[in-house]
């Protein structure tokens, strides 16, 4: 029976610790680190004892927990005392998620071996520290010959698919080919419900001050590349919001000012123009500035500080009911706009005003920066970012049906929301993308996460975060900023499988297309700045294994054993695949206490899948296995792997062989094709860390001309959007051009 209990009193108590704590000195900073997180965990602790006992007093325990979480964090970030917040809501039973692979960036790494090499002229560099030596891409396992050479995996990591679950097995293989667009810089993208478009807010222009709208007609592009369209929406500054109506064919663009909506569906000839029709515009009133998002019954919502605005779609004035002549009273205020005074691009309607305004009616003052609607709820999930109103961490949800009122509130965040998401295969579980470099799984009924994971090492935001479930089993896609790349996570097992190169570049955004089994991702180089000014490069040093004429060999000798290859032969995209499936239903399971079933046979390692034995055919349980792939038959530097490939029993490494394993012979380059090839000097990964080695600062095709209307725009652009599509056989020459530009 649910019972009073001590737990408000408890968090009294830790309130006057932490005040004790605030005036420790800093000659005691181990001490006072330690004693920080302590009240920290505690509050938590605190928390999940209080659920776990039923107490009617639960709301108003959150409710404290947040407030003393909210002032310590807000003392730690606010003046800068830390500048990455561990986990501190982990648990026993809601532990923290870490990647196996233990590395740092690249130049670290290097000016460490330099440094210790100075300092220890002739020392093996089996003495240096592991995260100094990670093995090259080679000494990395491999699952499938038609894992895409763009792609690491994990030592030791079991996959959770099989035969019977064949878009999983082709997903945790890797099993993809890599297309890419150059884009305007990214700052939101959404993919509509039913995988019509993909649209993206961004910007451009001088300094990048010009509002864009990015878009790709999924239907109309082609396995081999990415085609999108370009245009200025005519709003007066950069828009940070983008929604999509599946329904109705339209996007929603907002700024600060307004929301514009833009038609895709196709004109009296069938076909969608390249400019979309600008169909509604909609008055934010300077109050509602915030993220929007679609709710049910065809009304739009957007968020402000302490209230939301909605529109009904279907009472909007329409620009095409009175074509020349502007929507709302009078014209557009444009005093805060950015662009260039008196731009003839802005259009000056002010728009509609909201047709209702819900107060939130727990909080005046909560004022989201991350908004998704809760599919089967319709509530609306929101979080903070730093630099909101009251410099909150907060995370609830919002039920604007009644009032406004807050349903739950989430605690465990250490810095700012970046993104929260959700998926159909679990209608009861959320994630939430964090600044603080964890990607957090909530259950909707519970206020602590029941899973964190670590997505980079604390020295990044988690920028993104895309949750499905192929063939029922939870899978996560996270994006790196300074890490660039993509990791994704096997949800039951707790652990990264591999990790997908984005060419040195930073993810902005990402989005998954089920019907076409293809996870999207928006990148940015941060190398090159909004003048076209590029800085930070060295030249490359590609090993020979590396290089596209190694792809190009290896892909000559997977099409000579096409035969003998146990994978599918025809070149089905896996939504085909799937139906063949039937209408079998997804067991409902809890994918976080759920258990993998029956390991997979040992993965083998990349280098056992291009070794150089001659005359080999491609099967399910032989490796491809030609002696041109690497072309390197003369070359010393590479040794025998162990003939069973493993070093004990067991799997496991054996421990006498471990400091010889991690000891790397130096990678043999291909001087003459790294000429023309440009690296990062600051970079996470080496040349050696993939298969392929790709760097996305290239700018062959950056600057380029966009027609609007009757007038040019020259745009510089620095973003590239990346297309990963899982298929049973991939074109493994499908993989992006690198940089080889002059200094």
């Amino acid at each position: 029976m649910a019972h009073q209990g001590p737990w408000l009193a408890q968090l009294d108590g830790l309130a006057e610790e932490f005040e004790s704590h605030q005036i420790i000195q800093a000659e005691e900073q181990e001490r006072a680190d330690k004693e920080f997180y302590k009240i920290l965990r505690d509050a938590c602790d605190v928390v999940r004892d209080a659920e776990k006992n039923a107490s009617p007093e639960l709301p108003a325990i959150v409710e404290k927990a947040h407030s003393l979480l909210n002032d310590a964090l807000d003392w730690a970030i606010g003046d800068d005392r830390y500048e990455f917040i561990s986990c501190f809501s982990a648990s026993k039973d809601a532990p923290e998620v870490e990647d196996s692979l233990e590395m740092c960036r690249s130049d670290i790494a290097d000016g460490f071996v330099q440094f210790s090499q100075w300092l220890f002229p002739g020392a093996p560099l089996s003495t240096l520290p592991k995260f100094a030596r990670t093995p090259a891409w080679t000494k990395s396992p491999r699952p499938h010959p038609f894992s895409t050479r763009l792609a690491r995996f994990r030592e030791g990591v079991a996959s959770p698919a099989s035969d019977e679950t064949p878009l999983a097995q082709i997903i945790y293989q890797a099993r993809a080919e890599a297309s890419i667009d150059f884009t305007s810089a990214t700052d939101a993208m959404d993919l509509s419900s039913g995988g019509s478009i993909l649209a993206m807010a961004g910007s451009g222009g001088w300094k990048g001050r010009d509002p864009r709208l990015h878009y790709y007609l999924l239907e109309d592009q082609d396995d081999d590349c990415m085609e999108g369209a370009d245009m200025d929406p005519g709003l007066s500054n950069v828009a940070r919001y983008v929604a999509t109506d599946e329904e109705r064919k339209l996007v929603f663009l907002a700024d600060d000012d307004r929301i514009k909506s833009f038609s895709w569906a196709p004109a009296a000839d069938g076909k969608v123009r390249s400019r979309l029709p600008n169909v509604h515009t909609m008055n934010s009133l300077r109050d509602f500035s915030g993220p929007i998002s679609l709710l049910s019954n065809g009304r739009i919502v957007r968020v402000g500080k302490g209230q939301a605005a909605i529109w009904t779609l279907d009472e909007l004035e329409k620009h095409q009911d009175h074509p020349g002549k502007l929507i709302g009273e009078g014209k557009l205020n444009t005093d805060n706009s950015w662009r260039e005074s008196g731009s003839k691009r802005i259009e000056m309607s002010s728009g509609t005003r909201p047709h209702s305004i819900v107060a939130f009616a727990d909080d005046p003052t909560y004022a989201p920066t991350t908004l998704h609607v809760h599919a089967s709820s319709g509530h609306l999930l929101c979080g903070e970012r730093r630099g909101s109103v009251e410099h909150s961490f907060g995370c609830v949800s919002i039920d604007l049906e009644h009032g406004g009122r807050r349903v739950t509130r989430y605690l465990g965040h250490g810095s700012d929301i970046e993104r929260i998401t959700t998926s159909a295969g679990d209608p009861n579980v959320f994630i939430t993308a964090g600044g603080d470099g964890f990607a957090r799984m909530f259950d909707l009924r519970r206020p602590m996460p029941v899973l964190s994971f670590n997505t980079g090492a604390q020295s990044e935001a988690c920028v993104d975060v895309v949750f499905v479930h192929p063939d029922g089993i939870p899978t996560l896609f996270t994006g790196g900023e300074y890490m660039e790349q993509v990791k994704v996570w096997d949800v039951r097992a707790r652990s990264v499988v591999y990790e997908l190169s984005t060419g040195n570049n930073t993810v902005s955004a990402m989005a998954w297309d089920s019907r076409r089994s293809s996870l999207h991702v928006a990148t940015k180089c941060i190398r090159m700045n909004g003048m076209g000014e590029r800085s930070g490069y060295r030249k490359a040093r590609i090993p020979r294994w590396a290089t596209w004429k190694a792809i190009e060999k290896e892909a000559e000798a997977l099409k000579a054993g096409t035969g003998a290859c146990s994978v599918p032969s025809d070149t089905e995209d896996v939504a085909a695949l799937e139906e063949t499936r039937g209408n079998a239903e997804v067991a409902n399971q809890d994918p976080v206490t759920e258990n993998v079933a029956g390991a997979q046979p040992g993965q083998e390692t990349a280098m056992d899948v291009i070794q150089d034995s001659p005359g080999a055919q491609v099967t399910a349980d032989t490796t491809v296995e030609d002696e041109e792939v690497l072309d390197v038959e003369e070359d010393e530097d590479y040794e025998e792997e162990d003939e069973d490939g493993m070093d004990d029993e067991d799997g496991g490494e054996d421990p006498d062989e471990e400091e010889e394993s991690v000891e790397e012979e130096p990678d043999d380059i291909d001087e003459e094709y790294s000429a023309r090839m440009r690296w990062p000097t600051n970079c996470y990964h080496k040349e050696n860390f993939f298969g392929y080695a790709f760097d996305a600062g290239e700018d062959t095709l950056s600057e380029f001309t966009i027609c609007v209307s009757d007038y040019k725009v020259h745009r510089l652009c620095i973003a590239r959007l990346v297309r990963w599509q899982y298929k049973a056989e991939p074109n493994m020459m499908q993989v992006p051009p690198t940089s080889d530009f002059d200094f």
